[in-house]
């Protein structure tokens, strides 16, 4: 009888070792499944926000069809290329945009770009480190540029690559640029 009870209780013994495989067997294949969608979840969540953020899908944005009357025309550049602009003749602001004051000359552009008979007007940002050579204490003018030197604030009148007039004060800067306003 022990013999007998012996090879039942071995019988068991194996048939829940083979359940256990099984059981082992099934949970690594699950778990498998869950690693697999999970990094397709991951690689298509960065995928979407990748096309999000670059803008090239706009599902959270309303395009409206609104058009602007006024476009403001001055661009920024760099003192270096003050004098070599395409235009035969046109204004540059030089100013610290960086600075509390820099909203009245924002907006005496703003005002000054309203008109149609003007000048294109440059913005140079004495602020900028790249335009520190260009800056002054006193006002040095010059067709060569690695002479010029500039205060804050100043206008220049350039006409054929040659500087013409330059302006230091606020008043007479927003009464150069308002004359061509009227």
């Amino acid at each position: 009888m022990k013999k007998k009870e012996y090879k039942k209780r071995l019988e068991k013994e194996k048939q829940g070792l083979k359940d256990l495989e099984l059981s082992d067997s099934a949970k690594n294949i699950r778990n498998g499944i869950i690693i697999s969608v999970s990094v397709i979840a991951f690689v298509f969540l960065m995928f979407t926000f990748t096309k999000l953020k670059t803008g090239e899908w706009n599902l959270f944005t309303k395009k409206n069809n609104v058009t602007y009357g006024a476009e403001i025309q001055s661009t920024k550049i760099l003192c270096g290329s003050i004098l070599n602009r395409s235009d035969s003749e046109y204004f540059v602001l030089a100013y610290e945009l960086k600075e509390d004051n820099a909203s009245l000359y924002e907006s005496v552009l703003e005002r000054y770009n309203s008109a149609t008979n003007k000048l294109p007007v440059y913005k140079v940002d004495l602020s900028n480190s790249r335009n520190n050579i260009c800056m002054g204490d006193s006002l040095n003018l010059s067709d060569n540029v690695a002479d010029l030197k500039l205060t804050i604030p100043t206008l220049l009148h350039i006409k054929d690559s040659k500087i013409i007039n330059s302006y230091t004060d606020y008043e007479t800067i927003k009464n150069i640029l308002n004359s061509y306003v009227d």
